[in-house]
């Protein structure tokens, strides 16, 4: 069974499992970690989504067993839950480690602390930091990381501080975490001063994504011909990300010569990813440049890569709802339709504006509009609605990055209806609290 899930063969794994007659708790904890490693292998979001949710349907098994699960258990399916986004099940589990005892160790705690985080609960990834007995780099490190994606610019560098003050040494990710947390305040000074500490004080060899910080935070003040200097000084080849922040920036700014320029830097490499197509083609469809729109789609087929695959995923009472855009297959989606354009109606009495995507058909290369009115997260946020009880946040993850349109709805939907909206996509999380984002707006660039 072990050499089934090492590779990654779950279904015949899962044939011996269900064939085993008397379970040993390494038995069980080897087919939840196993769930949670395919979760990584797996060739799509909703694959990784539904062995996910396998893992926890094993957990649920081993404690209907009279078996009790120890800390490997707690930390893998722990682990499952930040991937899915599951708060309330990541909940229970938390309260099962404080009847166990199990809270206390650090592992656990750490894993607590970032499932918290990844689910876009700020507030209780704090308080169990708060709560842990011991605190590793690694539990530091998460906590400044959360503080940094939720917009917590000021909280993170107050624990970054702390944390030297405790005497506990930072490491590279730290530092990425520090770094971001700059970026989303826009404290340049204050990066480039963080920036000289790794390397001067921690004797830390700057990586990729530290610069990728830097470089998103001068893109975000519009500073674009900085961000451009400081990609000249790096020390190696500037990756995908790199150029499709410039990219993603231009766009925003205006500056078309320099983006063209990062287009042409990002197309040398490759790049594999349908994702940094899409943001190719949507900058030369808005520049009216078909034959460079006719070349990207070539190299698209050359890297044999298809269309976006948007799929987004809403978990109620411990089911899973899947949409694609324009899906009309739901039991419900009668009264989902009506609902969202009821949400729609409204938000556009609060000054929303839809906007159109533009797209190019394979046979002659004509360019069409194309409605984002029901992309798959607007669905998805739309049936959360209906389905959750009025106050309960709407946790929806997403197998692509949202257009703009969608980060714009979903401001305005979380302004109208009171609610918080926390939505993960191929790129970062967004918390959508009063018609405000996490991401600062950035998100919606790309």
């Amino acid at each position: 069974m072990y050499l089934y899930l090492k590779g990654g063969w779950i279904r015949d794994a899962q044939k011996l499992f269900d064939g085993i007659e008397t379970m040993s708790l390494v038995t069980w904890n080897s087919m939840i970690a196993g769930h949670a490693q395919v979760m990584d292998l797996a060739g799509n979001d909703l694959s990784a989504y539904r062995s996910g949710y396998e893992a926890l349907n094993i957990y649920l098994k081993l404690n209907r067993s009279g078996m009790k699960p120890d800390l490997f258990t707690f930390s893998s399916v722990l682990t499952v839950c930040s991937r899915l986004v599951a708060l309330e099940q990541g909940e229970q589990i938390h309260a099962q480690t404080i009847k166990t005892g199990f809270l206390s160790d650090v592992v656990v705690g750490t894993a607590l602390v970032n499932m918290y985080n990844k689910c876009g609960s700020i507030e209780n990834a704090s308080k169990a930091f708060v709560e842990m007995d011991t605190r590793t780099m690694i539990s530091w490190t998460s906590m400044i990381t959360g503080f940094s994606q939720q917009g917590w610019s000021q909280q993170a560098l107050q624990l970054f501080e702390d944390m030297r003050l405790a005497g506990v040494r930072p490491n590279q990710i730290t530092f990425v975490g520090v770094l971001s947390a700059c970026s989303q305040a826009g404290m340049v000074n204050e990066a480039l001063s963080y920036f000289k500490m790794m390397q001067k004080e921690y004797k830390i060899k700057p990586v990729m994504d530290h610069f990728a910080c830097l470089i998103d935070m001068f893109v975000r003040l519009g500073q674009l011909n900085e961000a451009f200097d400081f990609i000249k000084k790096m020390d190696f080849e500037p990756s995908e990300f790199i150029w499709s922040l410039l990219i993603a920036g231009c766009r925003s700014h205006g500056n078309l010569e320099l983006g063209f320029y990062a287009a042409e830097q990002l197309l040398e490499l490759k790049p594999k990813d349908t994702e940094t197509y899409v943001l190719l083609l949507n900058m030369y469809l808005s520049a009216g440049k078909w034959k460079d729109v006719s070349r990207v789609r070539k190299m698209m087929r050359e890297e044999k890569l298809g269309k976006l695959q948007d799929w987004s995923w809403i978990s109620i009472k411990d089911k899973v709802y899947s949409f694609k855009p324009n899906d009309k297959s739901h039991f419900h989606s009668g009264h989902i339709y009506k609902s969202l354009e009821n949400l729609l109606h409204q938000a556009k009495s609060l000054g929303y504006v839809s906007l159109e995507t533009l797209e190019v058909t394979d046979e002659d290369e004509e360019k069409t509009s194309s409605s984002t009115a029901y992309h798959s997260e607007k669905l998805a946020i739309t049936f959360g609605l209906l389905s959750t009880p009025n106050t309960a946040p709407i946790r929806v993850t997403k197998s692509v990055f949202m257009c703009r349109d969608c980060h714009n709805f979903s401001k305005f939907i979380s302004l109208l209806t009171a609610r918080e909206i926390i939505i993960r996509d191929s790129k970062r999380l967004h918390k959508f609290v009063n018609g405000r984002c996490s991401c600062g707006d950035f998100g919606a660039l790309l």
